[in-house]
């Protein structure tokens, strides 16, 4: 049996994402859910077995989200980022960031895990390649900076 375009498209997207409530669609690709621990190790004097480690600064990559570009995700993208680009500007610190959902779902929409990011800046936007003489997708990645997991 084939599958219909909705039903197609439903299967790609299985990520998630909100921002203190506000819904950002779904995603088809969540890069850079990761944590890097940094431990340092230290020399000391007389010990030759080992060298003691200590904990480092812990490291936390961007995350970037891809997906085929619809109205509704477009334009609650778009409103978001708006509205922190506006409070960006206007404030002299900074607007204070927000916290992230991310859930990512199996092929049948049943949660597999999700991920809390804790004060969560947008990074980077970047809409499609727009060519009207090509039969691509038109994609859009929209890539978020944090201070961590909660």
């Amino acid at each position: 049996m084939a599958l219909s375009m909705s039903a197609m498209l439903a299967l790609t997207l299985r990520f998630h994402v909100s921002v203190d409530g506000v819904d950002l669609g779904g995603w088809a690709r969540c890069k850079g859910l990761a944590v890097k621990f940094n431990p340092v190790k230290v020399k000391e004097g007389a010990n030759y077995l080992y060298e003691p480690l200590l904990p480092g600064h812990l490291e936390y990559p961007e995350v970037t989200l891809e997906r085929a570009m619809d109205k509704a995700g477009a334009d609650s993208v778009q409103k978001w980022l708006r509205g922190r680009a506006n409070g960006w500007v206007q404030s002299m610190i900074g607007a204070p960031g927000g916290t992230a959902q991310i859930t990512l779902y199996d092929a049948h929409a049943k949660e597999v895990s999700s991920w809390q990011l804790r004060n969560v800046y947008p990074s980077a936007w970047k809409g499609p390649d727009l060519d009207a003489m090509t039969l691509g997708i038109a994609i859009e990645s929209l890539t978020l900076v944090h201070e961590g997991f909660l």
